[in-house]
């Protein structure tokens, strides 16, 4: 199919921008981006299909500045990355080849619900990270967790949203990763399931290059200082900021705030 190319009137460009720097900054430190510029790309005019597929080509870009920022920083595990990427991408390959076909206004509303139950492992954390250790340091974890990114690939090449939350959790409390690390290894993982997907995406005609370029670009930004942010930071306020974006995001996908936006109007002079 022919490139995707649409005219961005200034303001256009303004929203894509910001949207994209902060994006690029929740993904390097928790995940959960996507849900500013999904809404950003339809708000311009890019049909829902299009702005999932664009939306790919900028987290594949700002996966690979936030991972040159994490290897500088010297946090990430490259064997364990390359072990979890390969079965993640192949589960990729699987979901995307479903999501250009795809409508899924129910199962947004199970990712909700997924995201509030991933508050356990986050809140939890110590408790079931020194039980799950023992698992995970065995070849037999090491299966498990292959079995599970293929499953994270699959809805990453499927929908996407909070992909980055889901795989930072399994790192944390299944791989036993402290959450700096976890992330220098989450973005090895993350750029090669949505590279794969970006691929199909734009061969079925559902990628827009220029929306795509200026989001690729502030949001690979956002993403080098999210990246240093966090490591400067230390866990304690990685874990902060990640429970945060899962409470957002799933209020989001359960329409919390559009069923509070009476009562906020109600609350004008």
């Amino acid at each position: 199919m022919a490139a995707l190319f649409i005219m961005l009137s200034p303001t256009d460009i303004l929203l894509i921008s910001l949207s994209g720097l902060a994006a690029g900054f929740i993904n390097a430190v928790s995940g959960g981006g996507v849900m500013l510029t999904m809404p950003t790309l339809i708000l311009i005019g890019l049909p829902p299909g299009v702005a999932n597929g664009t939306n790919r080509l900028a987290v594949v870009m700002q996966s690979l500045t936030a991972l040159a920022a994490y290897k500088k920083l010297k946090q990430t595990d490259s064997g364990l990355a390359v072990s979890l990427t390969i079965p993640a991408m192949l589960g990729s390959v699987c979901g995307a080849l479903v999501s250009v076909r795809l409508d899924d206004a129910v199962f947004q509303t199970l990712l909700a619900i997924t995201m509030i139950v991933l508050l356990i492992p986050v809140v939890f954390e110590p408790v079931l990270n020194s039980r799950l250790l023992a698992v995970s340091e065995t070849g037999r974890g090491r299966r498990l967790l292959q079995v599970v990114f293929f499953g994270f690939g699959l809805y990453g090449g499927l929908l996407h949203i909070g992909v980055g939350i889901f795989i930072l959790v399994a790192l944390r409390t299944l791989g036993g990763l402290n959450l700096l690390l976890a992330n220098g290894v989450k973005v090895v993982i993350v750029m090669g399931l949505t590279g794969i997907a970006c691929c199909v995406f734009a061969l079925n005609g559902k990628v827009d290059w220029s929306a795509g370029l200026i989001l690729s670009v502030t949001s690979s930004i956002g993403a080098w200082f999210g990246a240093h942010w966090g490591v400067s930071k230390g866990e304690g306020w990685i874990r902060i900021m990640l429970a945060g974006t899962i409470v957002v995001m799933a209020f989001q996908l359960l329409g919390v705030w559009e069923r509070l936006r009476p009562l906020f109007a109600l609350s004008q002079p």
